[in-house]
């Protein structure tokens, strides 16, 4: 498994020469307590310092919001800079010089390797804008009118047709002076039989342009049916890498930040869709994952994301995922609500109109809504630690919410779909309140859960194994060979990710474990960066990690999971049973229970 997103050696290179405290003082007051440093935390609105800093572990860590990582990570964070410029900024804190930091600058420079490409690519969607105005492009022309594409709208986007004879197309770019091996780089040439052809032929085209509005790729559409794929989109090339472009960014962005939002939706129809009813502050995600750089471009808005993907199952849960990354970068986002409509906009305009369009853009959902309503009706949840993932994940929202109207509703809701009662979760939520150093309510959790004793247990237990896995390799071969994976969703990524590591390292120094975290593309690595540091800062554990320590928990994670995997059964085996059957397998079950004693 590849986890790289960027080069391991002058990332810990530059965090070897940092200083956190030095780079976290550069942006805020720090003040010293004790052998660590504190600070007002800007993650959240914070009154008291809340934010550790740890100048022997490197790290930081909120013990109120959870926000925590290392020197490069508070900097990307706080500045909102990319990695690459994050690193040049802590290299320039810390007064730290190194060759391979020339190359990243904030500014925009003229990149020469760029030129003749995009030029390339200028001329060649000229060219496709010619050819669907030309006899041979009627096809196109037809198909972009059935899809109800005006003069205006193919203008705008710069839609097109490539002529049958792909040969040709590399002619005309010859002539106009691009070399091959331009031609090749920008993606469009395909070798056949020693020729050179247009790798779209015969196709409508769409234009993909980066975020200053240059052409750097294509999708094109095959007309008609036929053996071949449907859509063709450009190679990987120097200009194009699709999963860091938001389609029709450069012509959304100022529009948004005049609107005060921005639509995201799932391909170009959709977007087109909205231009047609005048709404213009739109992009779409052409088919991609959330990447980091498309958190940096819609945080650059500075505006509400609206969420507008398909209402089909795949697109709820899409949602779903976006959405979360989204609040966890303290991006304000809200989505369509679809109510099981399963129409794009394209489908809605077209079959029911401007004003449906519109209606349905406008029915707009809090995330904590639409996160109870996914629960509740598209993924119910099954298991114990299901539903005390979803508890843990919701008190931090309701904490901050202010109207009691609205909290009482979220806490009912809540407590329909996880089974605790609605005085069980407000419990939870005075103890969060009163204890704001608690980060992981699990615990707190547990206390109120009818299982509790088992679960308690448990968690101490996977609690306890991992504090001594991120101590040594031994911890973490033992977890190899005789754990079947931990309960808690959270330490079992930690655990996996453990184990990959300690293959390539000797050591588990907590800045590289956490630089290797940060410099990954997993999806959840800042919930596991968050559960790594507050793990690292305890200190009621063992000092000794010994055989006798490692078996004793493996019994007891091994029992007390056996336990809670018959209390699922049971719920799951009792679940849409009428009273009188529900009660014959309560009794049968609890009967069992006593001949196990």
């Amino acid at each position: 498994m590849n986890y790289k997103v960027f080069d391991d050696s002058l990332y810990k290179d530059v965090l070897k020469h940092g200083d956190i405290v030095k780079v976290v003082s550069a942006y805020l007051p720090v003040i010293r307590k004790g052998k660590s440093y504190v600070a007002k935390c800007p993650f959240h609105d914070d009154t008291n310092p809340s934010m550790h800093i740890s100048p022997k572990l490197q790290i930081f860590k909120c013990f109120v919001c959870g926000t925590s990582g290392n020197a490069i990570s508070f900097v990307k964070k706080y500045a909102h800079l990319s990695t690459r410029e994050a690193l040049k900024k802590v290299a320039e804190i810390c007064n730290y010089h190194d060759d391979r930091l020339e190359g990243i600058v904030e500014s925009k420079v003229i990149d020469p390797k760029r030129v003749p490409l995009t030029k390339c690519l200028h001329d060649l969607t000229v060219y496709y804008q010619y050819a669907l105005n030309s006899p041979e492009g009627k096809e196109g022309l037809d198909y972009f009118n059935s899809r109800k594409l005006d003069a205006e709208i193919r203008s705008k986007f710069l839609l097109g047709y490539a002529y049958k004879d792909g040969e040709a197309t590399c002619r005309f770019l010859l002539e106009k002076g691009h070399s091959v091996k331009t031609i090749e780089d920008v993606g469009i040439a395909s070798s056949k039989s020693g020729t050179f052809s247009d790798r779209n032929q015969g196709r409508v085209i769409f234009p993909i342009s980066d975020i200053n509005g240059e052409v750097v790729g294509y999708s094109a559409r095959r007309l008609g049916e036929g053996p071949e794929a449907k859509y063709v989109n450009s190679p990987e090339t120097y200009l194009f890498h699709k999963s860091d472009i938001l389609y029709n960014y450069h012509n959304a962005k100022e529009k948004a930040r005049i609107a005060g939002y921005v639509y995201v939706l799932e391909g170009f129809m959709d977007v087109y869709a909205l231009y047609r009813i005048n709404i213009e502050a739109c992009v779409a995600m052409m088919g991609t994952a959330l990447s980091e750089e498309h958190i940096r471009l819609l945080r650059a808005l500075g505006v509400e994301v609206r969420l507008c993907l398909d209402g089909d199952l795949a697109g709820q849960k899409a949602s779903m995922n976006i959405a979360e990354t989204l609040v966890k970068n303290s991006i304000n986002v809200r989505i369509v609500d679809s109510q099981n409509n399963n129409k794009d906009p394209d489908e809605i305009l077209n079959t029911e109109g401007e004003r449906a369009l519109n209606a349905y853009l406008n029915k707009l959902i809090p995330y904590v809504d639409f996160v109870l309503n996914y629960f509740q009706n598209t993924n119910p949840l099954q298991t114990t630690e299901q539903k005390t993932q979803l508890i843990q994940e919701f008190v931090p929202i309701l904490l901050s919410i202010r109207s009691q109207l609205e909290l009482d509703s979220y806490i009912n809701k809540l407590a329909n779909i996880t089974g605790y009662t609605s005085e069980a979760i407000r419990n939870i939520l005075k103890t969060a309140k009163t204890k704001p150093e608690i980060r992981d309510y699990r615990s707190v959790i547990m206390e109120h859960h009818p299982e509790r004793k088992i679960l308690r247990r448990l968690n101490i237990a996977e609690r306890e194994l991992l504090y001594q896995m991120l101590k040594n390799k031994h911890a973490v071969a033992f977890y190899e060979g005789n754990i079947d994976g931990f309960y808690d969703s959270t330490y079992r990524l930690i655990a996996n990710f453990l184990i990959e590591y300690a293959q390539n390292n000797e050591n588990f120094v907590p800045t590289d474990l956490i630089s290797s975290l940060e410099n990954s593309d997993l999806k959840d690595k800042e919930a596991m960066i968050n559960q790594i540091t507050e793990l690292y800062l305890e200190r009621n554990h063992p000092k000794v990690c010994d055989d006798q320590l490692l078996n004793n928990l493996e019994q007891v994670i091994k029992q007390e999971r056996e336990r809670i995997f018959e209390k699922d059964l049971l719920e799951q085996s009792i679940e849409n049973k009428d009273p009188l059957e529900q009660a014959r397998i309560i009794s049968d079950y609890n009967r069992r229970k006593m001949r196990n004693k």
